[in-house]
C-alpha cells in the first residue's frame, strides 16, 4: 500500500461536494463558505470562511513510547495539526480531540497525555471544544490520538499549497533536518504568528504555503501537483540547515514543520530577511529531459532529483 497513491484516488473521487466547500480535499486544510453564513472577514473584504484539519499521531509510527513522554505526545498531537493551520494563513479557533489508549495506561497517564493537548490548544488559541476516548482490548495495540482543529481565514484570505508561478522564489522559515535524531519532532513550533505576518507583508505576492511535515522533496513536489510544466530548483547551499545536517538530511528527514512558501518576485522585504525567512531556490520550467523531476536541488554543480525524498507511509 502506497500513501500517496491511495489518496490520490480518494481526491478523484471527491466530487459534488457542493458550493459552500471552496477547498476540499488535497490542500492542508478544507475552506467552507457555507450560503447565508457571515464571517468576521467578510468586514474587511477578504474572503471569509471555516477551515478544517484533521490529523494524528500513531505510536510505533510518529512516536516511541519508550523514549517519549506523554506530555511530548500529547503536544505533538496538537502541534501537527495547528502547523495546518499555519500553511494556509488561518487563525485557530477551537479543536476536538480523541484517543485510543492502550488498556494498561492509568487514569494519571491519561490526564497527563490530555492536559499536554488542552494546555497546546488553550496556548494557540485552539480550546478543545469536544472529543472521544476509547480503550483497546488488547494490551499490544498502539496508542492513537486524532485532532481536528477549526480555524478561520483572516480578512486578508487563506493561502493555498497550489498556486505557483514561474519565476517564484521559493523560500522557507527555520532551519531543516535531524528532527528525529534531536527530538525536535516533538517540540517544533507551528508558525502560525509567521504565516499570518508573511500573509500581511506580502499580500498577494504569496503564491502558494505548505508545512513542511514529510520533507522539503516530497512536499515541495506536492505544490506542483497541478502544473506538470514547472520545477522547483533548490540551491543546496542556500537551506538553512540544523547543525551537523548535510543537505540531503535537510531535504528527506521530515516532521520540521517549517513553512516552504512561493514568492512573486526576486526582492523580499527587510523584515522577512530578519525573521529566518530564506530564499533556497526559484520555480522554473521543467526541462523535457527531466520530465520526471519536479524538484531538483543543485550541489556543486549536480543537479539531484529529491521529489521522492521524503516520509511517505506504506505497508
Amino acid at each position: 500500500m502506497n500513501e500517496q497513491a491511495v489518496l490520490q484516488r480518494i481526491f478523484k473521487g471527491s466530487t459534488g461536494m457542493g458550493p459552500g466547500v471552496v477547498i476540499g480535499p488535497g490542500d492542508d486544510m478544507a475552506l467552507l463558505r457555507p450560503e447565508g453564513w457571515k464571517f468576521p472577514s467578510d468586514r474587511s473584504g477578504g474572503g471569509g470562511g471555516v477551515l478544517l484539519a484533521v490529523d494524528q499521531v500513531v505510536e510505533g509510527v510518529h512516536f516511541d513510547r519508550s523514549t517519549a513522554e506523554l506530555v511530548a505526545i500529547g503536544y505533538k498531537a496538537m502541534a501537527r495539526c495547528l502547523s495546518d493551520v499555519a500553511a494556509m494563513a488561518g487563525r485557530p479557533v477551537a479543536s476536538l480531540v480523541s484517543a485510543v489508549l492502550p488498556p494498561g495506561m492509568s487514569e494519571d497517564e491519561a490526564m497527563d497525555l490530555f492536559e499536554a493537548m488542552r494546555a497546546t490548544g488553550d496556548r494557540f488559541h485552539a480550546p478543545i471544544v469536544g472529543g472521544d476516548l476509547s480503550v483497546h482490548r488488547n494490551e499490544s495495540h498502539p496508542l492513537t490520538c486524532s485532532v481536528t482543529v477549526m480555524a478561520e481565514a483572516t480578512g486578508l484570505g487563506v493561502v493555498s499549497r497550489f498556486g505557483a508561478k514561474e519565476g517564484d522564489l521559493v523560500c522557507v522559515t527555520g532551519q531543516l533536518g535531524g528532527s528525529l535524531a534531536s527530538g525536535r519532532h516533538l517540540t517544533f513550533q507551528p508558525r502560525i504568528g509567521e504565516s499570518i505576518m508573511l500573509r500581511a507583508v506580502l499580500g498577494e505576492r504569496l503564491h502558494a504555503m505548505i508545512d513542511l511535515s514529510d520533507g522539503l522533496g516530497i512536499d515541495a513536489a506536492r505544490m506542483l501537483e497541478p502544473d506538470p510544466s514547472l520545477q522547483i530548483e533548490v540551491d543546496a547551499e542556500c537551506i538553512p540547515k540544523h547543525d551537523g545536517v548535510d543537505w540531503r538530511a535537510a531535504v528527506s528527514d521530515g516532521e520540521d514543520h517549517e513553512l516552504l512558501c512561493l514568492v512573486d518576485g526576486s526582492d523580499l522585504p527587510e523584515q522577512l530577511l530578519d525573521c529566518r525567512f530564506t530564499p533556497v531556490g526559484r520555480v522554473v520550467p521543467r526541462p523535457d529531459h527531466e520530465s520526471s523531476a519536479a524538484v531538483v536541488v543543485v550541489a556543486e554543480g549536480v543537479r539531484h532529483d529529491i521529489a521522492s525524498l521524503g516520509w511517505e507511509h506504506r505497508g
